[in-house]
């Protein structure tokens, strides 16, 4: 059990002295936290099967995480300063944070914190109204517990805990190790938790969506998703083809599209310019594909279009996958894990904490352990990016080796389950 009593300060030394500028840093954080997170899944036995004391173990994992400063990037400084807005009575997406530090130059001095650590003060707020809110109940628990950050960690963790009691409600007779891969990943506990990403806010959500067989209740958890993160409209894709579905998918939807059009978009020009525009170009951290077409691109003085491009090729990969009748025979994990793989692949924009919808999806999918470990290893290396940009180039080709032999492994399944004479092959 000596290993179990380490994990939770290894957790600890990452959250507080992690350093996304030094090498060194980065690579040992990178290798302890794949290493112990596989070696612990593979010897969950001295549990002796008793959840009960497994569930206290992964609360208790939580909580060492929270209370730190955020190191690993300063997006939450962005979702408090919009939602901090929201509590004094106005809307974030009128102004930028200058415009609007520039017409209240006597506020208070928390949002001059705030303003002073984003890195985003000069862009229009693309953050969903509905995901602000779970910001604005931490900030006003923040004020009670007189703390910058301690009463958002609270709310996720809340959030979390409702996450690992769905998942085990809904796969009850599953091994300990199938819960570990979600319950003690590093990047649930670090990306998603510590560092408040709002990915982890989509889980019960997407967990709803996966057991509900109710057409008006899949159209509104999808509406609901899309509230919390534009990229979850590719879950759509899903229910395509699925013409039963179609009308409250559709009705969900067009709903989404009214609540953005009155907040984010408002003000379609700003957003383009100065928004959800900025998407499109090309950030450090690049999907696998998209990187090949910026090189070509950028050889023409055109390469802030490819992440226009990327996403396009991407989407005509949904489509061919939705016309494709024995993809869409698959069940709906198995084609919500391909949509968001694919789009992870080809997205101009992967930042690491989107792996942790991957990560849900993976593991009601079967996916191994050692393909689980292997991506937390991934995506802490990943911020070798900021030590030098010329680590992009190494994180990329590992990111193909790694992600590409899992790539043609998921292909041949596909390639077996879509033909005939094929015998029935495992997706994990």
């Amino acid at each position: 059990m000596l290993l179990f009593f380490i994990y939770p300060f290894l957790l600890i030394f990452v959250v507080n002295g992690f350093d996304r500028n030094s090498f060194t840093i980065v690579i040992i954080s990178a290798v302890l936290l794949s290493l112990y997170f596989f070696f612990l899944g593979k010897k969950l036995h001295q549990f002796k099967n008793q959840f009960w004391i497994f569930f206290l173990y992964n609360l208790i994992l939580r909580c060492v995480v929270i209370g730190s400063t955020p190191h690993f990037s300063d997006d939450v400084y962005r979702y408090l300063f919009d939602a901090n807005i929201l509590l004094s009575g106005q809307f974030p997406y009128e102004f930028t944070p200058s415009e609007w530090m520039n017409l209240h130059p006597n506020i208070g001095g928390h949002f001059n914190i705030l303003y002073s650590n984003m890195n985003s003060s000069h862009y229009y707020s693309v953050y969903p109204l509905f995901l602000l809110m779970f910001f604005v109940v931490g900030s006003v628990l923040n004020s009670l517990l007189h703390s910058m950050f301690l009463g958002v960690q609270i709310v996720f963790v809340l959030v979390d805990l409702l996450n690992l009691s769905l998942i085990r409600r809904w796969y009850r007779n599953e091994s300990l190790q199938f819960y570990w891969v979600y319950f003690a990943n590093p990047i649930i506990l670090i990306e998603g938790i510590s560092q408040m990403h709002p990915e982890i806010l989509l889980i019960p959500w997407i967990l709803i969506l996966l057991q509900t067989k109710s057409n008006w209740k899949q159209g509104m958890v999808l509406s609901i998703l899309t509230q919390l993160k534009f990229n979850a409209i590719l879950f759509v894709f899903g229910y395509i083809k699925e013409k039963r579905k179609n009308f409250c998918i559709l009705v969900g939807v067009i709903f989404s599209f009214i609540l953005w059009k009155l907040t984010v978009f408002a003000n379609l020009e700003s957003q383009g310019s100065n928004g959800i525009g900025l998407f499109f170009h090309s950030f450090r951290f690049a999907g696998l594909l998209e990187p090949f077409l910026y090189l070509i691109l950028n050889q023409i003085g055109h390469a802030y279009l490819s992440g226009f491009f990327s996403l396009s090729l991407c989407s005509l990969l949904f489509f061919y996958l939705i016309m494709n009748k024995s993809f869409c025979n698959f069940s709906l994990e198995k084609r919500l894990f391909v949509f968001y793989f694919c789009f992870l692949l080809w997205s101009p924009v992967i930042h690491p904490w989107y792996w942790i919808l991957f990560i849900l999806l993976g593991v009601v999918n079967r996916m191994h352990l050692i393909w689980q470990a292997l991506l937390v290893f991934l995506t802490f290396l990943s911020y070798l990016i900021y030590v030098s940009e010329y680590y992009f180039y190494l994180y990329w080709v590992l990111s193909f080796l790694v992600i590409g032999l899992y790539g043609f492994k998921e292909i041949d399944y596909f390639r077996k389950t879509t033909h005939p004479r094929a015998s029935e092959n495992s997706f994990g």
